[in-house]
C-alpha cells in the first residue's frame, strides 16, 4: 500500500480505492475482519460533485454484509478488510471497484467514481445456520438463546424473551424431530424453551 500526498493509502495497489482515515481507532480496537465475518457499518455515499445518493446515517439503520464475499462492491469489501472498529474512513473507489461501466440508474452515473465516509461499528464471525451444525453446537446454540430469553424475561421484554425462547426451542432439536421422535438427551431442554 502507498500513500498518496494527501494523506490517502492506496489499498487496491491501483489508484482504484483510496482510504483517508479520518478518526482513528480505538487504542486496542478490533480488527481488521476477516474474509466470511460480518460487518455492521455505517456510510453516506457522495458522488464526485458531492451530491449525496445513499446513507445508513440518514435513516438510522447500519448496513450489515458479509465482507469478502461478493455481496457488496468490491471498493468496500477491500476497504473494510483494512480497518478496526471505531475507525471513520473516506473511501474513494474508481468506477471499476464500484459499479463499473453502468453505474446503478438512477443514482449512480456510468463509469462513476464515489466517496463513502464509513465508519466500522463492528464484526462478528458469521453464524452457522442449524443444518450446518452437529448435535452440541445445536444445544450449545439453544442454551445460550434461552439464557438470553431470561434475561430479557426478567427485564420485562416479554415478546422478545417469546421470541428468544422459540428460537432456543427450534435449535434444541435436530431437523424434521418432533414429538416422541425427539432424542431423550435433547427432549428436556425442548421442553423447557417451550414452558417458557
Amino acid at each position: 500500500m502507498t500513500s498518496t500526498t494527501d494523506g490517502a493509502i492506496d489499498i487496491s495497489g491501483d489508484g482504484g480505492i483510496l482510504k483517508k482515515i479520518l478518526v482513528e481507532a480505538p487504542e486496542g480496537a478490533e480488527g481488521p475482519p476477516a474474509s466470511g465475518f460480518v460487518v455492521t457499518a455505517h456510510y453516506t455515499g457522495t458522488l464526485e460533485d458531492g451530491t449525496k445518493f445513499d446513507s445508513s446515517v440518514d435513516r438510522g439503520q447500519p448496513f450489515k454484509f458479509t465482507i469478502g464475499k461478493g455481496q457488496v462492491i468490491k471498493g468496500w469489501d477491500e476497504g473494510f478488510a483494512t480497518m478496526k472498529v471505531g475507525e471513520k474512513a473516506m473511501l474513494t473507489i474508481r468506477s471499476d471497484y464500484g459499479y463499473g461501466d453502468s453505474g446503478s440508474p438512477p443514482k449512480i452515473p456510468p463509469k462513476a467514481t464515489l466517496n463513502f465516509e464509513v465508519e466500522l461499528l463492528g464484526f462478528e464471525e458469521k453464524q452457522k445456520e442449524k443444518w450446518q451444525m452437529i448435535t452440541e453446537e445445536r444445544i450449545a446454540m439453544a442454551e445460550k438463546l434461552k439464557a438470553e430469553g431470561t434475561v430479557l424475561f426478567k427485564s420485562g421484554s416479554y415478546t422478545e424473551a417469546a421470541a428468544k425462547y422459540e428460537k432456543a426451542a427450534n435449535f434444541a432439536v435436530g431437523e424434521g424431530l418432533e414429538g416422541n421422535k425427539i432424542p431423550e438427551e435433547e427432549r428436556a431442554l425442548f421442553v423447557s424453551c417451550c414452558n417458557n
